[in-house]
């Protein structure tokens, strides 16, 4: 277990290495995530999304926001969940069959940079997706299918000023270590979004500043 934390320093994100990781998660990984329901329903509140629009849902694992970002766009809009782990996506899958929103909720299962996405986004969501945003090529992606002004909400863990928040920051650091790939970032992990949403910000925060809501809209 320590041996995943510290191959969790490496400088950039290890796509196979989360592959191997949420192949072992993902049957028990909605289990974990209580601690989270909370921030992800107030990530989808930030979205202020509306019936007819398109949101992807980045990373959005075993699809936990998936229905309810189905039921905020309705009938008309458009829900793309994009998902590498195929055993997580797998999960998302059977969920959104058995909710019968497979008419508006659509996923892509593969690595974000190379998703096809046909319909250019109103919104997007980015809920514990740390690997992604540390990930260049899959930003920028993201940010060529967004419509301008589309709205964005981003949503995880991050690291207190080491400081006075170093004992916070090994913990927070150790309990997440299976979830990412890489540590690099967590100061300010929205920060790489900023370039192409200059007016994103912080506008919440959660278990004792370690996790955090960024909302704000492409330029």
């Amino acid at each position: 277990m320590a041996l995943a934390s510290l191959s969790n320093l490496r400088t950039t994100p290890d796509r196979e290495q989360a592959l191997a990781r949420y192949r072992a998660l993902a049957a028990g990984y909605d289990a974990t995530c209580t601690r989270i329901v909370g921030i992800r329903a107030a990530a989808i509140d930030a979205l202020l999304l509306r019936g007819g629009e398109t949101v992807y849902d980045v990373a959005c694992g075993t699809g936990a926001t998936l229905l309810p970002l189905a039921r905020a766009v309705g009938t008309s809009g458009r829900v793309v969940g994009i998902e590498q782990s195929a055993e997580m996506a797998d999960i998302a899958r059977t969920r959104v069959h058995d909710a019968q929103h497979h008419d508006v909720v659509s996923l892509a299962v593969t690595a974000v940079e190379e998703a096809r996405l046909a319909h250019p986004a109103d919104a997007l969501l980015f809920c514990y997706t740390h690997d992604v945003l540390q990930n260049p090529q899959a930003v920028r992606h993201l940010m060529r299918r967004a419509k301008r002004g589309a709205r964005v909400a981003v949503a995880g863990m991050k690291f207190l000023p080491w400081w006075w928040g170093a004992p916070l920051n090994l913990f927070t650091g150790f309990r997440a270590r299976h979830y990412l790939t890489t540590y690099r970032g967590l100061q300010s992990p929205w920060s790489p979004l900023l370039p192409y949403c200059r007016d994103l910000r912080v506008v919440r925060s959660f278990h004792l500043g370690t996790s955090y809501l960024a909302v704000g809209t492409v330029d």
